[in-house]
């Protein structure tokens, strides 16, 4: 995975860094975001960062969740398209995107600048691409 321009020469090493390894140090630069996870739409991990167990039925629910409300709410013609949904709980906020066929959520502590998780998105679509096009074509071949 060759970096976009976007990330700081500090990031790139040799210019040349795993996807796990950049969303591992977005999680680490960014105050407060507390993990990256992709899923497939159907909930199963793809990638994890920082790499940790967590409860694989609570990711899947999650993201059943998030891909019913998305499909939900793209019937109201006049909402268009879900970019993305924010959600603040009692102890974390939760934004989930469509990447598709992926699924991002980024995990946040509660005081954590929702704003600033936002504006992270493009970025980590931007290091998820390679990994999207694989599996997209992988999926399209079956």
């Amino acid at each position: 995975l060759l970096l976009p321009p976007l990330w700081p020469a500090h990031m790139s090493g040799h210019g040349i860094v795993t996807v796990q390894t950049a969303l591992t140090q977005l999680c680490r630069q960014t105050e407060g975001l507390k993990s990256i996870t992709v899923t497939d739409r159907d909930g199963i991990v793809v990638l994890r960062a920082p790499e940790a167990t967590e409860d694989q039925n609570a990711e899947q629910i999650l993201t059943t969740i998030f891909s019913l409300t998305t499909e939900q709410t793209s019937k109201i013609q006049e909402l268009g398209q879900a970019n993305f949904i924010l959600t603040t709980y009692d102890n974390c906020i939760c934004l989930q995107a469509n990447h598709l066929p992926l699924v991002v959520r980024m995990t946040a502590a509660r005081n954590a600048n929702a704003g600033a998780l936002v504006e992270l998105l493009p970025q980590v679509k931007a290091v998820l691409e390679p990994t999207r096009e694989t599996i997209s074509q992988e999926t399209d071949t079956y």
